[in-house]
């Protein structure tokens, strides 16, 4: 059984309003100022709990169900049987609320890295490979070439884009009556802000096909390639793995390791790899081996938004995962907060930030339209 279920009167921790309000004034989270203050009982727990948790689990309230040991989680309106408890409720949600945004998401298979900055607005960093040398007017594409003494060597520059990141507000919140965290425990109510978290993730899935297909602002939306076009034989609406494949390489030296595609897409895709098996086809005694990268895993990425940022059905969205799409968050703009209204005896958490997404290099990314 835990071994932290029942505490000595000198390892209990009792959060008081003066607490949350002390918290407040020095500008720190509640957790924060806990664990500074009750340092000295902290440290009896060895990291396993912080201050928090020793609050939560000295008013008797469980957080996790653990079915071995035959111990249910507490009813949520354990938070509300005095004044000490309620003390421990806004805490309680925010906590949740930072631990579901660092959960795993489906934006984390689409957006190569994440970028905090000062103020609501930034220039993005961009590679320009035009080659143009003072003088010259032919803009030649940037390639490592063999060059006469004294020639002018071929540089790529850094520059700023000429627009800069478009910052909106994000925000998704929880909404409960009292009645229905009577009937809940906290281990279901943890469970429901995951959902929440999950459901968040797949919104901004329509903000990255956005700026792949339209741009971020600095004239680069994405490159369409007809299937027609890759292979004169693809059939109109239909997925076939020749398109794919040269689709895939079409933008060599780049890896277009990830795919967003609409639910028909989706299921071609999965007919394709049901109904061809290419390994059992090949002679077992022969290994294959693309050092280019090229050809590799592929993410496949279902997202409904598809059809609603985009011109038509039947595309598919390619993009090297690792040099496509940048996400830049506002710094001090994630904003975690808990009210309650007494009128209706509701409590309301919410969720925000200020973010945009951009593209790193225009070429990470294209479209393929199948009709």
């Amino acid at each position: 059984m835990n071994k932290f279920l029942v505490l000595k009167d000198d390892e209990k921790i009792n959060v008081q309003a003066a607490d949350v309000e002390a918290a407040a004034a020095e500008g720190v989270s509640l957790s924060t100022y806990l664990n500074n203050k009750y340092a000295s009982i902290v440290e009896k727990f060895n990291g396993e709990l912080d201050a928090f948790d020793i609050a939560l689990l000295s008013k008797g309230i469980i957080v996790k169900d653990n079915l071995e040991f035959g111990i249910q989680s507490s009813s949520m309106m354990k938070f509300f049987t005095t004044d000490e408890n309620r003390n421990l409720f806004p805490e309680f949600v925010i906590r949740q609320l930072r631990q579901i945004s660092g959960m795993p998401s489906i934006i984390n298979d689409l957006v190569a890295s994440t970028r905090v900055i000062n103020g609501d607005s930034a220039k993005q960093v961009v590679l320009d490979l035009s080659n143009t040398p003072a003088g010259q007017k032919n803009k030649q594409a940037l390639k490592k070439r063999r060059i006469a003494e004294g020639a002018n060597i071929p540089v790529a520059e850094l520059k700023l884009g000429e627009v800069s990141i478009k910052i909106y507000k994000y925000g998704i919140g929880v909404k409960a009556t009292y009645e229905v965290l009577r009937r809940t425990t906290v281990d279901m109510f943890r469970k429901q802000m995951e959902l929440v978290s999950l459901q968040a993730g797949y919104d901004e899935v329509g903000a990255v096909i956005d700026v792949i297909v339209n741009g971020d602002g600095n004239t680069n939306p994405a490159v369409v390639y007809k299937a027609t076009e890759l292979n004169p034989d693809a059939t109109e609406g239909k997925l076939d793995e020749i398109t794919l494949v040269k689709f895939l390489v079409k933008q060599a030296p780049f890896n277009y390791d990830t795919l967003i595609v609409d639910e028909e897409i989706y299921t071609q895709i999965c007919t394709i790899l049901m109904d061809k098996n290419l390994t059992n086809a090949i002679n077992p005694k022969i290994s294959f081996e693309f050092p280019q990268g090229l050809l590799s895993n592929l993410r496949v990425v279902y997202s409904e938004d598809l059809e609603k940022t985009s011109d038509s059905k039947h595309q598919i969205i390619g993009l090297a995962k690792n040099y496509a799409i940048e996400k830049t968050i506002e710094a001090g703009s994630m904003i975690n907060e808990v009210s309650k209204t007494v009128e209706n005896q509701t409590q309301l958490a919410v969720m925000t930030e200020n973010a945009g997404f951009n593209k790193i290099d225009s070429r990470a990314s294209a479209i393929l339209k199948l009709a």
